[in-house]
């Protein structure tokens, strides 16, 4: 081995900058981006590497604002009360709400995405559609695992997003074969399971996002950019209406010694 250096070689096609300019993709951000797009135009275009339809950025505007908010999770609490403990640093209460997403809330897409993908890839070596989808929920319900996608903790009936997210894409003729696969998904499990198991948000999202072009490995990220505006919303109203001395107060008399009798 010589002892000359190899001169380490580090580059991104996503962006990149210099004294005078900043781009993106390729593309100017000041003379071609700014005000020109808009954020979910520029994000698709960040991530896929090309820009979107008028379509595809109306079904994926319509993803994010599905799962800006949902009321008081355990995501907003983390961010609320982490605000209130460090509130010279909005980013950590922030990234405190945003670490919460997992399998269970935010990130479940994810788990959808790539049940989606791998029944898309079966089909694509020559399966039928309906034997992808029932070899792979048999997989998951025989390991005692849960389906991504289905199934909700509060809409117990039926997450009303899902319906509506399914709807735009139709209208904007974005569904199409993942989303067929979703809806079999739907169908086949209430069959394998015997369970009402409907849609929930996640899962339509998931499948929307393959539809234009997002990797599923890349769909929690969705989530986050998502969510993001809810936690700084929920951060915003600490400010005005705290309610992290309340939680802190409660936290204080469940965890009291009482005195021996």
């Amino acid at each position: 081995m010589s002892g000359r250096s190899v001169p380490l070689e580090i580059g991104t096609a996503v962006g990149a900058a210099d004294e005078h300019h900043v781009r993106v993709r390729g593309l100017d951000l000041v003379d071609d981006l700014i005000g020109e797009l808009t954020y979910t135009e520029v994000a698709l275009l960040a991530v896929t590497g090309r820009r979107p339809t008028p379509a595809e950025t109306k079904v994926v505007d319509a993803v994010l604002v599905s799962l800006l908010d949902h009321g008081l999770t355990p995501s907003a609490l983390a961010a609320r009360l982490t605000f209130w403990s460090a509130p010279e640093a909005i980013q950590g209460a922030v990234a405190a709400g945003l670490l919460g997403a997992g399998s269970v809330l935010l990130g479940s897409m994810e788990g959808c995405g790539r049940l989606l993908t791998d029944i898309a890839d079966q089909v694509a070596s020559g399966a039928e559609a309906r034997d992808a989808v029932d070899t792979r929920l048999r997989a998951i319900v025989d390991a005692g695992g849960r389906i991504p996608g289905l199934g909700h903790s509060l809409h117990r009936d039926g997450d009303p997003r899902a319906g509506k997210l399914l709807a735009v894409a139709r209208g904007q003729k974005v569904a199409a074969r993942h989303v067929e696969h979703l809806e079999l998904v739907v169908e086949r499990a209430a069959a394998l399971t015997g369970k009402d198991l409907p849609l929930n948000a996640t899962g339509a999202a998931a499948a929307l996002l393959l539809e234009v072009g997002v990797p599923w490995r890349l769909h929690r990220g969705f989530a986050l950019m998502s969510r993001t505006a809810g936690l700084v919303a929920h951060v915003g109203e600490e400010l005005e209406s705290p309610i992290a001395p309340a939680v802190r107060a409660a936290l204080r008399a469940a965890s009291r010694i009482e005195p021996e009798v």
